[in-house]
């Protein structure tokens, strides 16, 4: 059970529910994912709850160091908290995506926010079975690096 920022609790259970996530943990030939993880509003609170809807969700669930990483553009103005998460799913990557965008708003995000500069969480897949398919790999070299050691640490 944690405490929401806006001050609702949630026991995990609960979060998973309202995700509606149709994982078979079993399924012999799953997908494996690396997913980009940052935030810029309550970021450490934030990824740790991520941390936990990504732990309950999948398995085989492994983390990246985190980083700070200092703005970067002219539109966001405070620091982002990122790293990366690999993990196995039955899910296809079109499957994925939209069970991603449902955590990200659980955690807070919305357009609005995003229009001021505010990401309280941002989830990108970025690898799918050694495949990079997200530009962010070659755009920014945090996500690189996380994804790289994610990547090392599978072989």
């Amino acid at each position: 059970m944690y405490r929401h920022k806006v001050g609702l609790i949630f026991f995990k259970s609960d979060l998973i529910n309202v995700l509606l996530f149709s994982v078979y943990k079993n399924n012999p030939m799953p997908n494996t994912y690396i997913v980009s993880i940052g935030s810029n509003s309550n970021a450490e609170q934030n990824v740790t709850a991520v941390q936990i809807l990504l732990n309950n969700a999948f398995t085989n669930v492994r983390f990246s160091n985190f980083q700070w990483i200092p703005a970067i553009g002219n539109h966001y103005t405070q620091p982002f908290y990122n790293g990366a998460v690999s993990f196995e799913s039955s899910l296809t990557a079109l499957e994925l995506k939209p069970k991603l965008k449902a955590m990200e708003v659980i955690l807070g995000r919305t357009p609005e926010q995003k229009a001021q500069g505010i990401v309280p969480m941002d989830l990108d897949i970025i690898v799918c079975n050694e495949e990079i398919i997200h530009p962010d790999y070659n755009r920014f070299p945090f996500v690189k690096n996380a994804v790289n050691a994610l990547l090392k640490n599978d072989k």
